[in-house]
């Protein structure tokens, strides 16, 4: 029986691998692994990795990473094997011999016993400029040995059939308050898809967040290298190390653009700088302002919306989701800065009849004042004009962040569920979901999410800006409670144009917020013209294929 892989790393602290059997493909390969005649542990491998499933290695999940923790000492001798459970075949590379590594770690204690002894003002000063010194110089080599040198290395041995390639060509920079999380905000799948394209494009991409919250897997699951603690102290620290390393500097959000925009022309002067949006802040303010009647948020965007123009006239080029929101910023930065960007939203219908659901859905994340104040007009404004016609109809509050005004719109009637780990468990109970956003600004996470799950999203002429609905879906768009009531009542108790509905949105995500239409609309903000075309030209591979 055949077996393909490769033992990628050994070390003391643990190894990386991949293994695959091509004549039973769907079956993750089971190893066993031993020291000496000893053995320490069975992996499995079944963990996703970008490189194996862009060589079509299975689905990219044959990957495996063992930690030894403390068991393996630096000071011995030990011969290390990956093989096959069941039959014993060595995995390729396999097996390794790790000699002792007695210069460094046999000093280590006698040198934390030396920095530790008492002394004096004058050697405390001494030892902490030896210290700093050291330290500089192995941060800036661990810098250059993750992309930042003259020689790119690459971040896996090639794979069967690829030659190895000695640099890891272009480099990205992407920075974001946080490191993005799905269940946070929309901002999140938007950072993970766009971080996604750029090494799909050919980059190799690093995240740095403005928390310098370190990466707990999230990014290293996806190829992205994690730049935070505790190896740097700050995002100007990153910038200046790796100074003129970076081809594309990508800064997301308002308050990034302002705070590094400058830092990345002294520091990344080669790089393009690229300014995306998330939402346009002035607007959204503007919008809040004429709502509550507030005279201080006016003035408030004024200023901000001063900001965001300075920051996308700093800019080589500016990403925004919403092409209404494109048509706005052209007013005032030449058009050929502007893109319209989408992210992956993938397509998941749901499998539960219509006959089995019941009932409409608020979807949000409510650190987000919009959100809160649809959350409410649906619940005081909406809803008892739903329930005058019929009294059976469920409404559901879902979302992260809830603060109490949120949890006492509870009543009977209304279900407030919270933060959910997997929307299909709201998409599988009701019929629809709904948007009535009074204010707000960019596209809407959550319309997409539903639209995608196959569950048609009422919405708000605000929540459907920038969208280009399809009709059905279009048509059903209200501003006001009475229309938006009436509108309800028609898509949860109307199969026939529930499914219609659903459909149409469906086919919208799937051709708007596909792989292809990401890579493609990316691949021209980031000057890859010349790769402009991947996107199209696997989407043709596929259809041939199939």
């Amino acid at each position: 029986m055949t077996l393909r892989g490769h033992l990628d790393r050994v070390e003391w602290s643990g190894l990386v691998g991949w293994a695959w059997d091509p004549e039973l493909p769907a079956r993750r390969v089971g190893l066993v692994v031993t020291v000496g005649d000893e053995v320490i542990a069975r992996v499995l491998a079944d963990r996703h990795r970008c490189d194996l499933e862009e060589a079509g290695i299975s689905d990219g999940c044959a990957g495996f990473t063992l930690s030894f923790g403390e068991r393996l000492s630096p000071l011995a001798r030990h011969v290390i094997a990956v093989r096959r459970e069941g039959d014993g075949i060595h995995l390729p590379g396999s097996p390794v011999v790790l000699e002792p590594a007695a210069a460094f770690e046999a000093t280590r204690d006698a040198v934390a016993r030396l920095l530790s002894a008492p002394c004096d003002d004058d050697a405390l000063e001494e030892r902490l400029d030896f210290l700093a010194r050291e330290t500089e110089e192995l941060l800036r080599r661990r810098a250059e040995r993750i992309g930042g040198g003259p020689a790119r290395r690459p971040r896996w041995r090639a794979l069967p059939g690829q030659e190895p390639t000695p640099e890891l060509g272009p480099r990205a920079l992407v920075i974001d308050d946080h490191v993005p999380r799905r269940e946070r905000d929309a901002g999140s799948s938007a950072i993970l898809s766009h971080a996604r394209a750029l090494h799909r494009l050919g980059y190799a991409v690093s995240f740095a967040a403005a928390d310098l919250e370190p990466d707990d897997g999230i990014l290293s699951r996806e190829g992205i290298v994690g730049l935070g603690r505790p190896w740097y102290a700050s995002v100007e620290e990153i910038l200046s190390r790796h100074a003129g390393t970076f081809d594309v500097v990508y800064l997301h959000r308002l308050a990034n653009a302002a705070r590094y925009g400058g830092l990345v022309r002294h520091h990344q002067p080669r790089a393009r700088l690229v300014y995306a949006v998330a939402d346009l802040h002035h607007l959204r303010l503007a919008r809040q302002a004429l709502v509550e009647e507030r005279q201080d948020l006016y003035a408030l965007a004024r200023r901000t919306r001063a900001a965001e123009l300075n920051a996308a006239l700093w800019a080589d080029a500016v990403v925004t989701h919403s092409a209404a929101e494109a048509d706005l910023l052209r007013r005032d930065v030449p058009a050929g800065r502007v893109h319209v960007v989408p992210w992956e939203v993938p397509v998941r219908p749901g499998a539960v009849p219509f006959s089995e659901r019941r009932g409409v859905a608020f979807l949000g994340h409510y650190g987000h004042a919009p959100n809160v104040d649809a959350a409410q007009r649906l619940v005081e404004a909406v809803m008892p004009l739903v329930w005058a016609r019929d009294p059976t109809i469920p409404c559901l509050l879902a979302g992260s962040h809830m603060p109490p005004a949120v949890r006492r719109l509870a009543r009977p009637g209304v279900e407030i569920v919270g933060a959910v780990a997997d929307l299909g468990q709201i998409f599988d109970r009701v019929r629809l979901t709904a948007a009535p956003l009074a204010y707000g600004a960019g596209l809407k996470g959550k319309v997409l999410d539903s639209l995608a799950a196959g569950l048609p999203c009422l919405c708000t002429p605000v929540a459907a800006e920038g969208l280009d609905l399809p009709d059905p879906l279009n048509r059903l768009t209200a501003a006001d409670p009475p229309s938006f009531a009436a509108n309800l009542i028609a898509l949860h108790d109307d199969e026939a144009l529930n499914q219609a509905c659903a459909g149409a949105g469906l086919a919208f995500i799937r051709r708007a917020a596909g792989l292809e239409a990401v890579d493609v609309a990316l691949a021209r903000a980031v000057g890859r013209t010349g790769l402009s075309q991947v996107g199209a030209n696997r989407s043709r591979s596929a259809s041939t294929a199939a």
